[in-house]
């Protein structure tokens, strides 16, 4: 039978644990950050209208100072007209994971590509994308059934400057699907940047702001994207 001064260490006991789980969460869950992400692009026309593409990508948070991912991508597209175009990709990712344990991923994704000039200088884009994802399912130690698909929404608008630089702006919606849940949106992505031309190949520099969705603590997330892209 509990006591007034038990009841009393009980209480004060509850209060601390409540306290210290709630600034354990403030300080695990960021919920705005910076970050800097890089790319090495290497592209092969395959006749008249197919191209292979391989590239490596590393993300950086933290304000750029930890590792988010390490990627390699393998994909190829496929030209059906001058305003159409379809396209398939494979990546792995090494995904430190910002509060978890890292993962070894693996994803699979067809697209559908519509470029159209809407007056003289200025080009429309537009990409629909169903992507899906493995998480650690080839890991020798810690394999798991976790899986989920992504709907990604991205039009893209290119202004040409002049022969060198090409200035674009882009916004991309995310709609999750994962199993026992509805689909929900649960991200959107900006850019604003310049696709430079030169000698040794393209280099693409831009802004980039990430904003989480449908989430109590939603994260904020501002990045510079550099992509060099060489052409074979």
């Amino acid at each position: 039978m509990f006591t007034a001064v038990g009841m009393k260490r009980t209480t004060i006991i509850l209060i601390n644990l409540i306290l210290t789980s709630l600034l354990f969460a403030q300080q695990t869950k960021v919920i705005r950050d910076f970050g800097v992400w890089g790319v090495i692009n290497i592209e092969k026309n395959i006749g008249k209208d197919f191209e292979i593409e391989l590239a490596q990508q590393l993300r950086f948070y933290s304000t750029a100072t930890q590792l988010d991912d390490y990627i390699v991508d393998l994909g190829g597209k496929y030209k059906i007209n001058k305003n159409f175009r379809l396209g398939a990709n494979l990546r792995y990712t090494y995904n430190a994971k910002r509060w978890k344990e890292a993962e070894n991923n693996y994803r699979y994704n067809f697209d559908l590509r519509y470029k159209g000039r809407i007056m003289e200088n200025l080009n429309l884009h537009y990409r629909l994308r169903y992507q899906h994802e493995y998480v650690n399912t080839f890991s020798e130690y810690l394999k798991t059934n976790i899986h989920h698909s992504n709907i990604r929404h991205r039009a893209k608008a290119e202004y040409e400057i002049n022969k060198l630089h090409t200035g674009y702006f882009s916004a991309e919606l995310f709609r999750l699907m994962e199993p026992f849940r509805e689909p929900y949106w649960n991200k959107v992505r900006f850019f604003i940047g310049d696709e430079i031309a030169s000698r040794i190949g393209e280099f693409d520099v831009s802004f980039g702001y990430e904003l989480e969705t449908n989430t109590k603590y939603p994260l904020s997330f501002f990045f510079i994207k550099t992509k060099y892209t060489l052409k074979l």
